[in-house]
């Protein structure tokens, strides 16, 4: 279901559904050229598009992006400063977005119940009564002790040490729950 040929009527729906307001594109064009002018390229957009999805390739260089960093603060000097902004070639960002709408589908299915966080209609912020009760099950003792591990997500991947994190294995916590490969 996720690699079908896409017929022209879902590529005309991905594109007009995608923010007509968005940043140009890496290949100049945005949203509104592609909305305003859809008569006229249709026919070329749904050949790139199904291109990829009958032959698996994609054009050279279509799936590169631009990436640029946004300062928060003035006189900024640390990455956690900026913003990164990417710029997607349009064509590339309408493959993406196809294949978003099709795994909406099976994300039911493939993703646990119990994840809050990039899942729609699901807020994070909704775990805090989970973790509360969690912590507060500490004081019950279980056979092997309790433990209780907290990891400051701003800016997780770019804080977090990987050597302590190898470093749980001798705590006995399992390698498939942090493996780097």
């Amino acid at each position: 279901m996720l690699t079908n040929y896409p017929n022209d009527l879902e590529i005309k729906i991905t594109i007009f559904n995608l923010n007509g307001n968005n940043v140009h594109g890496s290949d100049g064009f945005g949203d509104v050229f592609y909305h305003s002018c859809w008569e006229f390229i249709r026919k070329d957009v749904c050949k790139v598009v199904q291109q990829f999805f009958n032959k698996n390739w994609i054009l050279p260089r279509m799936n590169s992006n631009v990436v640029s960093l946004i300062p928060k603060i003035q006189g900024a000097n640390f990455i956690r400063d900026f913003r990164p902004i990417i710029v997607v070639n349009f064509k590339f960002k309408i493959i993406s977005k196809i294949l978003a709408d099709r795994l909406v589908v099976v994300t039911s299915i493939i993703i646990s119940p119990s994840q809050y966080g990039f899942v729609k209609g699901m807020k994070i912020y909704e775990c805090i009564g989970i973790a509360f009760e969690a912590i507060n099950m500490l004081s019950k003792k279980v056979r092997g002790g309790n433990v209780a591990y907290k990891v400051n997500t701003h800016k997780v991947f770019d804080t977090l040490s990987w050597n302590f994190i190898v470093g749980l294995e001798a705590f006995w916590f399992p390698s498939f729950l942090y493996q780097l490969d």
